[in-house]
């Protein structure tokens, strides 16, 4: 079966989404009261206030939305100019890993959305009247869009039992959630395994001009370096090869390394210690941003062995760094089983790390592109202190796959997501989707 791809520039509706701290602006517009049981109407606002609003709608989704509503609307925000696409990364890959004479690698961006229903109907308790994430995935040359599933990152596909061909965002409001990046070959639409991890650093920041940058953890914890446009990759900090996991947190760029020691890179690409080692005694660490706080998730395996190899290899005489040769290593920690998981929160006023045995209302999604959590608040039926998490499994006759699954921090557990309570938070509406 087919993946699911579609055009957003086609969809209308009188209703837009903005995160924060911008919707807050807006809603005290809007909510202006004439007296104790009424409100302002959106029609007798001053018109003065509409393009002031219109300034504050970055994406294509909320400014087709805002300019549908009438003709005072449209002409008070111009069409969304979508922003140039960066030049495409000039790095150099292994024809092997794409079975390709001449391999180029495309940049991908996915945006992650809380889908909340705009039909109000008490007496509706299905899945789809219920909020749930959906992640796009764009090609950021091309403009094509695909569904994903939020955790595993897999395609979403037609579920055979659906009726309608016809996703239609009009019926949902749309929040964002978080953006995310990676680097595919263009033709296949493959992974490039060995990038684990990929941040783009927008033009402005850590001093690099208007350059777009990218960091990436590649070939089992190596921390690389490129602009957009640089033919090599440039190999950052060389004493450390062991960096489990990489975000962008305050406009900088963290990593942590698999002791748990969180560093930040400077503009001059010199990796600085923020915080001291966790010494957690799991198979690898994930960095998770929570209400600005920064989080350290240990998580432990039933076994790992390392069989790749460290330092340098070469590809018919050529050095790995600069060629970026994939295909070469294979991360044995994604083939483990998953026992249990540690949390840990950093105290940056002491310098210090607090224990974390429950994380209230939160969740913490663990995916393969970038970890973020989310408030279970917002998800009619969802219980929060858990964590999702990707592990590979195989099925019979057929080959292994990722699949999502959920701990539980109060007894310990895990168990399949797709069996889990607040499964729904993660599935698309069952009645035109294919589930995880």
């Amino acid at each position: 079966m087919l993946g699911l791809t579609f055009n957003l520039g086609l969809i209308l509706h009188p209703f837009w989404s903005m995160s924060q701290p911008t919707d807050i602006f807006v809603l005290r517009l809007l909510t202006v009261k004439k007296s104790p049981m009424d409100t302002v109407k959106w029609s007798n606002l001053p018109k003065e206030l509409w393009p002031i609003i219109g300034k504050f709608l970055h994406s294509r989704i909320d400014v087709l939305r805002f300019r549908s509503v009438c003709s005072i609307w449209r002409s008070s925000r111009p069409p969304f100019q979508r922003p140039p696409a960066p030049p495409r990364p000039a790095l150099r890959f292994s024809p092997a890993a794409a079975g390709e004479a001449k391999s180029e690698a495309l940049l991908f961006q996915s945006t992650t959305y809380r889908m909340e229903s705009l039909t109000d109907d008490d007496r509706c308790c299905s899945s789809q009247s219920k909020p749930w994430l959906m992640q796009l995935e764009e090609d950021l040359n091309s403009g094509e869009m695909r569904l994903l599933h939020p955790v595993t990152n897999s395609p979403l596909r037609y579920s055979p039992n659906s009726t309608s061909m016809v996703f239609n965002l009009l019926d949902f409001r749309l929040v964002e959630l978080r953006k995310s990046h990676g680097l595919k070959f263009g033709k296949n639409n493959v992974d490039l395994k060995s990038v684990h991890k990929l941040v783009v650093m927008p033009c402005d920041h850590l001093g690099f001009g208007d350059e777009c940058v990218m960091f990436m953890l590649y070939n089992e914890g190596k921390l690389g370096f490129a602009r957009f446009g640089d033919e090599k990759l440039t190999h950052v900090d060389e004493q450390n090869s062991h960096y489990d996991d990489i975000i962008v947190y305050k406009d900088q760029c963290y990593v942590v390394d698999k002791w748990g020691t969180i560093s930040w890179v400077s503009s001059a690409l010199q990796v600085i210690q923020f915080s001291p080692p966790l010494c957690g005694f799991g198979g690898r660490k994930y960095l998770v941003e929570c209400r600005d706080d920064l989080y350290v998730v240990d998580q432990f395996f039933e076994k790992v062995s390392y069989h790749h190899e460290r330092g340098m290899l070469r590809y018919q005489g050529r050095d790995l760094d600069n060629e970026l040769i994939f295909g070469q290593h294979h991360n044995s920690r994604s083939e483990a089983d998953a026992v249990d998981f540690k949390v840990y929160k950093l105290d940056q006023e002491w310098g210090k790390w607090i224990n974390v045995r429950n994380l209230g209302d939160q969740v913490f999604i663990l995916s393969n592109d970038v970890s973020f959590s989310v408030s279970a608040r917002e998800f009619a039926g969802v219980k929060g202190n858990c964590i999702f998490f990707v592990e590979r499994v195989a099925s019979p006759g057929r080959a292994k796959r990722d699949c999502s699954r959920v701990f539980n921090l109060e007894d310990g557990r895990i168990r399949n997501l797709a069996s889990w309570c607040g499964s729904q938070m993660v599935q698309p509406p069952s009645t035109w989707l294919g589930p995880d």
